[in-house]
């Protein structure tokens, strides 16, 4: 398995221009590549930015934050913390920041988490592909994006009428290339080595 979306050439046979890379774990954020570069991000100035994670918000309203500190009184320590360790799919469910266990639960308010995870998942995918004008091929990596078929699957539903599709078997086994055969958007999913690229780009430094 490679461990890289600079390897997505080897798996394709040729590296696609217009990149949407998804990395989902319990940190998640999306990215825009052009040419193999970053040109746009889900990211912000914190780790609270962008995807709903496990126990991060997301996206937020700034309002929230006043109000919670105005009418509610809350100190701004209780407000980080709970931004930062009882939002996202643990705050909206109220049962667990795991995928996999909201998955199998029975209850409503684990599949309204697993329901809003996924389509904002997919909205910013939709964001990213106006920065590109469309997108070439989309990378699923992290322990969600790596490990959790149903997530794919529900983030590549929403996505369907902008080219992608997915082999279900493919994607049930959770194989390198996720998509059909000769599919014009393929969908590849890839290993995350974080710890690898940040030892090599800190060595290129040195």
């Amino acid at each position: 398995m490679r461990t890289s979306v600079e390897t997505l050439g080897e798996v394709l046979g040729a590296r696609p221009n217009r990149v949407l890379a998804l990395h989902l774990g319990s940190g998640a954020s999306a990215c825009a590549m052009i040419d193999g570069k970053s040109i746009a991000t889900s990211m912000g100035l914190t780790a609270l930015d962008g995807l709903p994670m496990a126990t991060r918000c997301g996206d937020l309203d700034p309002g929230v934050v006043l109000h919670l500190i105005k009418d509610r009184a809350m100190p701004v320590e209780e407000v980080s913390d709970l931004l930062y360790t009882k939002s996202g799919l643990l705050g909206v469910s109220g049962i667990s920041g795991d995928t996999k266990t909201l998955l199998e639960s029975p209850a409503q308010e684990a599949k309204e988490a697993i329901d809003l995870y996924c389509y904002r998942i997919a909205s910013q995918c939709g964001s990213l592909a106006v920065d590109m004008k469309g997108f070439d091929a989309i990378v699923f990596s992290g322990g969600v994006g790596e490990n959790a078929p149903a997530i794919r699957s529900r983030i590549i539903q929403h996505l369907d009428w902008l080219g992608p599709t997915l082999d279900d078997a493919a994607n049930e086994a959770n194989a390198e290339v996720l998509s059909p055969k000769g599919a014009s958007v393929p969908v590849v999913r890839v290993v995350a080595d974080e710890e690898r690229i940040i030892a090599r780009e800190c060595a290129s430094l040195l």
